[in-house]
């Protein structure tokens, strides 16, 4: 997995960026290949906003999350990344089974 991370109008912390990459390994299971994620953080006035992009497998998935908390914006977009995936693999999974 390759991982990016920026950050604007906040400091990078090593607890911001170690709690990124142990949620980010969460989503290893659904590819077979390399990712590359991408992490945008930001502050606008008490807004803390986790942006995420993900690519992989010929697939792109975007999850965005503001909160007043970082670490919940993170988990927020993570969990919608991994809705997103569960969605494409049961679309994947039902396709197959009517070709049978």
């Amino acid at each position: 997995m390759q991982l990016n991370m920026s950050f604007k109008n906040i400091e990078p912390t090593e607890a911001i960026k170690n709690f990124t990459k142990e949620k980010c390994e969460k989503l290893n299971r659904y590819f077979n290949g390399k990712i590359h994620v991408t992490w945008n953080f930001s502050v606008e006035r008490e807004t803390q906003i986790a942006h995420c992009h993900l690519v992989g497998n010929h697939m792109d998935y975007f999850g965005e999350a503001s909160t007043s908390d970082l670490y919940a914006s993170i988990e927020e977009a993570i969990d919608k990344i991994d809705r997103q995936l569960k969605k494409h693999k049961e679309i994947v999974k039902n396709h197959h089974q009517k070709q049978d």
